[in-house]
């Protein structure tokens, strides 16, 4: 009998370890999106918060399973639960939380414009008058150029596009003179092929809190408090024990962490 006894607990426990151990928390994201997603030429996803949420996922002692989409479809699949959160760089602004809740801010993303340089293009909007702007569709960015420049009054054209790949393709074939974007995603595609076509950053960041909010979070699920004090608390930890400054210098030569956690 306390053999039987014993193989029952052994039993409960493993299956209550395999139970525990199979908790999977599904989180999209993009493919697209380099440096903090990007598929290598293997096919695998990388990136710099792809190796962050993947210690996230450690210290909540979940198992990360990322599935990659388009931008626009992250709040619609959210709401529609076919994911549990959301990781690709979602800025949080009044617009986005009437839809989604949000983690604690994530990284901090300063937006600016990608341009030929000494062409005359910079951060004011008569510089762009006449001129053909690339954005990203859903994204901050698009938001800002339909609520704040407007075709009809600004002169500027947009150019929506899937995903940034295309965009840059557009750029240095001179369809479109500028992209609008996260200067942190800009200044990794000037640095590895824009450069030597003499594209920058150009003029100042774009600074409107109303749009581009404060920084960017982890979205989950209106009402989702449980996986949100989750993603809180890992994130607290990878910015508090060395993690998130040790990625953050593989990519960037300065810290896009939260001012209070620099």
């Amino acid at each position: 009998m306390k053999r039987i006894v014993q193989a029952l607990l052994v039993g409960a426990a493993v299956a209550a370890s395999s139970a525990h151990a199979e908790e999977v928390v599904r989180i999209g994201t993009l493919a697209d999106y380099a440096p903090f997603e990007y598929r290598d030429p293997s096919g695998q996803l990388k990136g710099m918060e792809i190796e962050l949420g993947q210690q996230m996922c450690q210290h909540m002692r979940v198992k990360c399973q990322w599935v990659t989409m388009d931008f626009d479809a992250l709040i619609p699949a959210l709401k529609a639960h076919k994911i549990d959160a959301a990781l690709a760089q979602m800025s949080v602004n009044p617009e986005r939380l009437k839809t989604v809740d949000f983690s604690r801010i994530f990284t901090i993303a300063p937006v600016q414009y990608v341009a030929k340089g000494l062409t005359g293009i910079s951060d004011n909007p008569a510089s762009l008058r006449g001129k053909t702007v690339g954005v990203q569709s859903g994204s901050i960015h698009e938001s800002y150029l339909k609520t704040r420049l407007p075709s009809a009054s600004s002169g500027i054209e947009m150019k929506v596009y899937q995903g940034l790949d295309q965009a840059w393709l557009d750029l240095q074939a001179g369809r479109i003179q500028a992209v609008l974007a996260d200067s942190t995603v800009g200044l990794d595609w000037i640095t590895k092929e824009g450069r030597k076509g003499g594209f920058v950053l150009v003029g100042k960041p774009v600074s409107d809190p109303e749009i581009f909010g404060e920084g960017t979070a982890v979205a989950v699920r209106k009402g989702d408090a449980r996986l949100k004090a989750r993603f809180d608390q890992a994130i607290a930890t990878v910015l508090g024990n060395g993690s998130f400054a040790a990625v953050n210098k593989q990519y960037f030569p300065f810290s896009i962490a939260p001012v209070a956690a620099k």
